[in-house]
């Protein structure tokens, strides 16, 4: 009886401690706000032809031809490198030099110019890309508007799974006055600086299609997002650490996913 006793206790001390980490963690992982998130896909649906927004917006996505696969966190789309594409239905991007953050996963299937995230017509500073910018036998991520561009250091097409945020800060007016994270990690600044004014009316938001003589994506595609805002590095590193879910605080399943999710570190 004295060992049941002992058993007992110890098994509800240790739900005790544990769910004591769990509050703790709550509370220094508050949840963005969900106003500045323009639409953020999950893409744990598995299945079907429709990246569901996560957002309060409903700005669902169009995939074609993408396949679903394990993710970073759940699944993520399979870019086959050749005509897969995802189009934000309806939706043209962040205009002018209004600040924004783009945010997503991405994993390469070879060393190419993938297309990741644009909007806006081919014209000078009306355009908005962020694609993989070649450089020997590696790439690196960048963000380019026609007429110039700002592209940091750090190897993305080495077939491992890399964070990516690409933030345009309040105030600023040109393409190099973004700062660009890899892996949670603050980017150099290399290119050629160019005025901005993003064209948002021309073109929806697409994600694999090309521009211009660039490339499909090639590879695996998770957690992608547009924030209207300038995020800070500590929030792309909740983002990165705690998937987008937790760091939103959503919970689309009504359960406990969200709050373990704050849990999980890659």
């Amino acid at each position: 009886m004295k060992l049941e006793g002992r058993a007992s206790f110890a098994l509800i001390w240790l739900i005790a401690f544990t769910f004591g980490l769990l509050v703790t963690n709550i509370s220094h992982t508050a949840p963005l706000d969900l106003k500045t998130v323009e639409f953020a896909y999950l893409f744990d649906e598995g299945k079907g032809s429709v990246a569901k927004d996560i957002s309060e917006n409903g700005r669902d996505g169009d995939i074609s031809g993408a396949k679903y696969t394990k993710g970073v966190f759940g699944t993520c789309l399979d870019y086959d490198g050749k005509d897969d594409n995802l189009v934000v239905t309806g939706y043209a991007g962040i205009g002018g030099t209004d600040p924004r953050t783009t945010v997503f996963w991405f994993k390469a299937g070879d060393t190419r110019e993938h297309s990741w995230v644009k909007w806006g017509p081919n014209l000078t500073g009306e355009k908005y890309y962020v694609r993989a910018h070649l450089r020997g036998g590696g790439c690196n991520l960048r963000i380019e508007v026609a007429g110039g561009q700002n592209y940091g250091g750090d190897e993305v097409c080495d077939e491992e799974w890399h964070h990516m945020a690409v933030v345009f800060p309040k105030g600023s007016d040109a393409v190099k006055d973004h700062d660009l994270y890899v892996d949670g990690k603050l980017q150099t600044k290399e290119g050629t600086d160019q005025a901005m004014d993003t064209n948002d009316e021309a073109q929806e938001v697409t994600m694999g299609d090309f521009l211009a003589h660039h490339q499909f994506m090639f590879g695996l595609f998770d957690e992608v997002a547009i924030f209207n805002v300038d995020l800070t590095e500590d929030q792309i590193k909740a983002i990165m650490n705690n998937g987008l879910q937790a760091a939103l605080g959503v919970d689309p399943q009504g359960k406990l996913a969200t709050t373990w999710g704050m849990l999980k570190t890659y």
